[in-house]
């Protein structure tokens, strides 16, 4: 069966607008088959936003606008977004308006505060007045005139500061301040480099010698040598005690010589007399010595002499 010219054109021409309107929705960014969810949003404003423009929460792409209508009644838009159906919004969420620099109006949403509760598709989501940075800028002026001011006054404060004399003293005060510093850091680096390595190792010398001394002295027996000089002063006092003992004794020999004064005459005495025996002999030696040459004299001759 062959089909005719005329069936055809047409089928050819019932494809081009299948695929225009299929493009159309493609350029657009709108899903053919989709499964998104749909809100309202009542916004005052929309600043010019086209369809299939960027619905964004906390700066992530979440939905679309799908459609864009006027209402007479509140003299304002209503506005059709449609959402990721995995993208729940929570109750007293609110959107309001951004715009890029070189870029077309969005809409962002302002997720509300508690994300168990959440809207049914189909709910109104309320928008917030959009912040213009032109205006915003505007407003920015009165602020910015008057900082103006001040920094006119701040340059002039600091005009006349930089053409003070005491500025030229003072920075070379801080000159002289700087070369004291770079001067005194030299010596420090000169005393650390040489006289701190020789005082190191005096200190490690004498430190070796305390470990020394240390060693020696826990070496010696300091226990025994105090138990020692204890039994010596024990002994001294025993000692002391015996003597003090024997002397205030009268029954003991030194009690005797020491109380009995008969004993001290007779010694006196008997050295008196060992004193004038000996005078005796130094004066007349021949009666208590004989020397002879030629043998013994006689007895006549001795009493002659």
């Amino acid at each position: 069966m062959k089909i005719s010219k005329e069936i055809k054109i047409a089928m050819v021409a019932v494809l081009a607008v299948i695929i225009v309107y299929v493009g159309i929705i493609f350029l657009k960014g709108l899903k053919l088959f989709s499964n998104d969810v749909s809100y309202y949003v009542e916004i005052s404003d929309i600043q010019g936003m086209p369809t299939a423009s960027d619905v964004r929460a906390n700066g992530l792409k979440v939905g679309s606008v799908k459609n864009i209508a006027f209402n007479p009644q509140k003299q304002n838009m209503t506005v059709e977004i449609s959402i990721t159906p995995n993208f729940k919004i929570p109750e007293g969420t609110s959107v309001y308006m951004t715009k890029e620099m070189l870029g077309s109006a969005m809409m962002n949403l302002k997720l509300g505060p508690d994300p168990t509760k959440v809207l049914t598709p189909g709910d109104t989501i309320y928008g917030e007045a959009m912040v213009d940075l032109m205006s915003a800028a505007g407003n920015l002026l009165p602020s910015v005139e008057a900082i103006l001011v001040q920094t006119d006054s701040i340059l002039k404060a600091v005009n006349t500061l930089v053409n003070d004399p005491a500025l030229a003293t003072s920075l070379n005060n801080i000159e002289s301040i700087s070369n004291d510093l770079k001067q005194t850091t030299t010596k420090v680096n000169r005393l650390l480099g040489n006289d701190i390595p020789q005082i190191m190792a005096n200190a490690n010398g004498i430190i070796s010698n305390l470990d020394t001394t240390t060693t020696r002295l826990n070496q010696i027996d300091l226990l025994g040598m105090a138990q020692k000089a204890d039994l010596t002063l024990g002994n001294m006092q025993d000692m002391t005690f015996k003597i003090n003992t024997a002397m205030s004794s009268k029954n003991s020999s030194l009690g005797i010589l020491m109380n009995d004064n008969s004993i001290a005459m007779h010694l006196d005495s008997t050295l008196r007399n060992s004193s004038l025996l000996l005078e005796d002999v130094r004066l007349h030696p021949k009666r208590y010595v004989h020397f002879s040459l030629f043998g013994k004299k006689d007895k006549a001759t001795e009493s002659a002499q």
